[in-house]
C-alpha cells in the first residue's frame, strides 16, 4: 500500500476517535512513519574492511579537492564540493566518507564513498555481503534522489582490483539502459559485456539474494533483479592509485595544491597532503564534518599552507539565475525636487489586452499573464515575444531561468517563451499557479490535496506528500522549509474551511501543521524564528496573531484584536505591524507578543504598511494621502494629501518609497527626508493586477490600461 494512502487512512480514523482536526491527526502519523523511517546504524569505526590507511589516504584525497575547489568525479564534473564527513552512519550505512556539493543552483549533491582495499563480491564473504547490504539500503530509501542524480554512490578500491574493476564495467552497462529488461538484454548479446562480466553478474546477484535473506536491506517490495539495475545504474567505481608503487593519484593531488602553498613547490604540497592525511586520522574516528573554513583553520599556521584567497564556498546557496534580486538601500542624496515622467519612462509597450497581470522575470525576460496568453517582453528594451496560449489563466511559475505553467490535465509544462516551444510535461500536476522553485527543486501543490517535489535538472519526482484541503496560495520556501496554507475553497484572504497552514522539510518530512479550529488563516508571515499567522474566528469573528515556532510549529504568544486586517503583517527590527482596514497599524513585539503602541483608525485602507529606515509609511483610502509614523513610537511625522486614492500597497529601492494612488500618479518619497522626489504617471490595480516588480534600480508595472512600463528608480 502507498504509505501515504496508509497515512491518509490512519488520520480519518483517528479523527473519528478523538475528534480532533484531520490535518492534526495527519501531522502526528506522518510524524511518527518519520521517526519509523530513521536511517540504521552502522558498525563501528576501521571495521568496514577498507583499512585505516587507505581510508585516510582517500579521506586526505576528498579534502584536497575541498581546498582546491576541484569537482570530485564521481560527485560531478559541474558541482563544487564543500564538505567532507567521515563516518556518517547516521545518515547512511555507506558511511566511510560522505562528500556534500552544490550546483550553480544551489542543489545540494551528496556522495557516499565505501572504502574497501580489494573487496571478494562473492557471497560467500560476509563483508561483501554486508558492503551490497548497505548500498542497498540507499538505493532502497533513496531511489528518486539517485535517480535525479543529487544522491550518488562510489566504492573506492585499489587498482590492483579485479572483482571491483569488473562490477564498474557491468555499472557503465546498466547506467546506459533504460530498465531492468534492458540491461539483462544487452548483458546476452555480443558486443556489451564478456564471459567475466557475465560471471560477475551471477557474483552480485547472488550477494544481492543473500543481503536481502540476511536482512542487510529494508523492505522494498522490488524483485532481486530490479534491485542489481538499480544499484549498478548509479554506481561508480573509484580505483585509486595511493598506495604501492603507482601513487598516480597522490601526484595528482600534490600537484593541484601547490597553489596553496607560500613558494609553489612540490615538496611543500607534498607536507600538506600528509597534512590532510593525518587531519583524517584524527577527526574520522569521531564521525566528523569538515568545511573549507574549518578545514583552512586547522591548517592555518603551517609553514606550507596559504589560505586559498577569493573563495568562499558555504553551506548557502548562489543567487539563482532569473531570479530578482532585491538591491540594496543607499544613502539618499540632495534632490532637487521630483523627477518628471519623460525621465523615469524608460520604454512601454502594450500587451493583448487590459486583463494583464504584473510581470514576473525569468532570466532577462518579463513574462506577462494576459488571460490565456503568455507574452514575453526583453527586461533591457522591451522587445516583445510572439504571445502563446495556454490551457489556463493561472499565473506561471518562475524559476532557474524557466516557466512552467499547467495543460488540460493540470500536468507542469515547462515553457520557451523565446523559442514559442513547450516541453515534455513533469511527472507531477499542480493547481493554479500553485508552486514555486528553490535550488534547482519545483514545490507543487496539486488539486488532489498533495505536495510534490520535483527535480528540475532530472525531471525526477523526488517525493509526494498529502496534505488536507486544497491549496489557497502558492507554497513559499523559508528557513530551509516549504510552507503550504490549505484551506477547502477560496484564495489567500477569503474564508476556507479545514484552514491550515503545513512546513515540510525540503527533503519530504513533515515538520509541523497548524490546523485553525472553526477559524480561517487569512495571512501569514515567517521570520528567523517564528512565523505569524492571521486568523479569524467564524464563530466570534474576532480576528488574531498566533506566533508560533519556525522549526516545531510550537505556540509561544497568541493576541486578538477586534478590526479587520489588510495585507500580510510585516516583520522589521524586532516589530511586527498589523494594519487593519479603518488604517489601525498595531506594533507588537514579535518575540514576547507585547504591544508597543498602536495609532489611526478614524480612516480606511486597503494595503498594508510598509517600513523603512525606522519610518512607517501607510497609504490611505480615504482620506487620499501618505501617512509616515515613527517605527519606535508611532508619533506622526507626516501626513501629505494626494489627487487620489492609495489602492496599491507602497514598496521602496534605494531609500526612496513609492506609492501609486487612483488618480495614476506612482510617487516617490525620500525615506529620510520624506519629501518627494519621483513622480510618473501610471496607474495599476493591486487587487487585480499583483504589485510592481523591482529589480536593479527599476520597477516594471503593468498598467490597467494594458501597458507594460519600465521606469527607472534613479533618482
Amino acid at each position: 500500500m502507498n504509505p501515504h494512502h496508509d497515512a491518509m487512512k490512519k488520520a480519518r480514523e483517528l479523527t473519528r476517535q478523538n475528534a480532533m482536526p484531520y490535518a492534526v491527526n495527519l501531522a502526528h502519523v506522518l510524524r511518527e512513519m518519520n521517526m519509523v523511517r530513521a536511517a540504521p546504524s552502522a558498525g563501528p569505526y576501521a571495521t568496514g574492511g577498507g583499512g585505516t590507511v587507505l581510508e585516510h589516504r582517500v579521506g586526505a584525497l576528498m579534502l584536497s579537492h575541498l581546498l582546491t575547489g576541484m569537482p570530485v568525479p564521481a560527485l560531478g564534473d559541474h558541482i563544487t564540493p564543500t564538505h567532507v564527513r567521515f563516518q556518517g552512519n547516521d545518515i547512511s550505512r555507506v558511511d566511510d566518507i560522505l562528500v556534500r556539493g552544490r550546483s550553480a543552483l544551489g542543489t545540494e549533491h551528496l556522495l557516499f564513498v565505501g572504502v574497501r582495499r580489494q573487496p571478494r563480491l562473492v557471497p560467500s564473504e560476509a563483508k561483501s555481503v554486508q558492503l551490497v547490504g548497505a548500498f542497498l539500503d540507499v538505493v532502497v530509501r533513496d531511489w528518486p534522489l539517485l535517480r535525479s542524480g543529487r544522491r550518488r554512490l562510489a566504492l573506492a578500491v585499489v587498482s590492483a582490483c579485479q572483482p571491483a574493476h569488473q562490477l564498474g564495467e557491468l555499472a557503465v552497462v546498466a547506467a546506459a539502459a533504460a530498465s531492468p529488461a534492458e540491461f539483462r538484454r544487452r548483458m546476452t548479446e555480443g558486443g556489451y559485456a564478456n564471459r567475466a562480466m557475465r560471471g560477475r553478474l551471477v557474483q552480485l546477484d547472488a550477494l544481492v539474494a543473500a543481503a536481502l535473506s540476511g536482512g542487510w536491506s529494508e523492505k522494498s517490495g522490488l524483485l532481486p533483479a530490479e534491485l542489481t539495475w538499480r544499484l549498478l545504474s548509479r554506481l561508480s567505481v573509484m580505483e585509486l592509485r595511493l598506495e604501492g608503487a603507482d601513487l598516480s593519484d597522490r601526484t595528482t593531488a600534490v600537484g593541484h595544491l601547490r597553489p596553496l602553498t607560500p613558494l609553489g613547490l612540490a615538496w611543500q604540497a607534498d607536507a600538506l597532503f600528509s597534512r590532510l592525511v593525518e587531519l583524517v586520522g584524527i577527526f574520522a574516528p569521531s564521525g566528523s564534518e569538515l568545511d573549507l573554513p574549518t578545514l583552512t583553520a586547522h591548517l592555518d599556521g603551517l609553514s606550507c599552507f596559504v589560505p586559498p584567497a577569493g573563495r568562499a564556498v558555504t553551506s548557502g546557496a548562489a543567487a539563482v539565475p532569473g531570479t530578482p534580486q532585491r538591491v540594496r538601500a543607499l544613502q539618499p542624496r540632495k534632490r532637487a525636487g521630483a523627477r518628471s515622467r519623460q525621465d523615469a519612462v524608460l520604454w512601454s509597450r502594450p500587451a493583448v489586452s487590459s486583463a494583464a497581470v504584473q510581470p514576473v522575470l525569468s532570466g532577462e525576460l518579463l513574462v506577462v499573464r494576459d488571460g490565456y496568453w503568455l507574452l514575453g517582453f526583453d527586461r533591457a528594451t522591451g522587445d516583445p515575444t510572439r504571445p502563446m496560449q495556454t490551457a489556463y489563466g493561472d499565473p506561471p511559475v518562475i524559476g532557474g531561468g524557466q516557466v512552467f505553467v499547467t495543460d488540460r490535465a493540470r500536468r507542469i509544462v515547462p515553457v520557451d517563451l523565446r523559442a514559442e516551444k513547450r516541453g515534455r510535461p513533469l511527472p507531477a500536476r499542480m493547481s493554479g499557479g500553485a508552486g514555486v522553485v528553490e535550488r534547482g527543486t519545483l514545490f507543487a501543490a496539486a488539486p488532489d490535496a498533495r505536495v510534490h517535489a520535483i527535480d528540475l535538472a532530472s525531471q525526477v519526482l523526488l517525493w509526494t506528500l498529502p496534505v488536507s484541503g486544497v491549496p489557497v496560495a502558492a507554497p513559499r520556501v523559508h528557513a530551509g522549509k516549504v510552507f503550504l496554507q490549505t484551506g477547502s475553497s477560496g484564495y489567500a484572504g477569503e474564508a476556507a474551511e479545514d484552514s491550515s497552514l503545513w512546513a515540510f522539510g525540503t527533503d519530504g518530512m513533515l515538520q509541523w501543521v497548524h490546523a485553525e479550529q472553526e477559524g480561517d488563516v487569512l495571512y501569514w508571515a515567517a521570520g528567523d524564528e517564528r512565523v505569524y499567522v492571521v486568523s479569524r474566528d467564524r464563530r466570534t469573528g474576532m480576528h488574531r496573531v498566533t506566533a508560533l515556532d519556525v522549526h516545531s510549529g510550537q505556540l509561544h504568544w497568541q493576541r486578538a484584536f477586534d478590526s479587520v486586517p489588510v495585507g500580510k503583517p510585516v516583520l522589521a527590527g524586532g516589530v511586527l505591524y498589523l494594519t487593519t482596514a479603518d488604517a489601525c497599524v498595531i506594533a507588537l513585539d514579535a518575540y514576547t507578543g507585547q504591544e508597543r503602541w498602536r495609532t489611526g483608525g478614524d480612516a480606511s485602507a486597503v494595503a498594508a504598511a510598509h517600513v523603512r529606515d525606522a519610518v512607517v509609511f501607510l497609504g490611505l483610502q480615504q482620506p487620499g494621502c501618505l501617512v509616515a509614523l515613527d517605527a519606535a513610537t508611532g508619533a506622526e511625522l507626516l501626513r501629505r494629501r494626494t489627487s487620489g486614492s492609495f489602492t496599491s500597497g507602497l514598496f521602496s529601492a534605494l531609500g526612496v518609497v513609492y506609492g501609486g494612488h487612483r488618480g495614476g500618479v506612482l510617487h516617490g518619497w525620500d525615506t529620510r527626508s520624506r519629501r518627494e522626489v519621483w513622480r510618473a504617471e501610471v496607474m495599476w490595480d493591486e487587487a487585480r493586477q499583483g504589485a510592481p516588480l523591482i529589480v536593479d534600480n527599476r520597477a516594471y508595472v503593468m498598467g490597467s490600461n494594458g501597458k507594460l512600463h519600465a521606469l527607472s528608480l534613479r533618482c
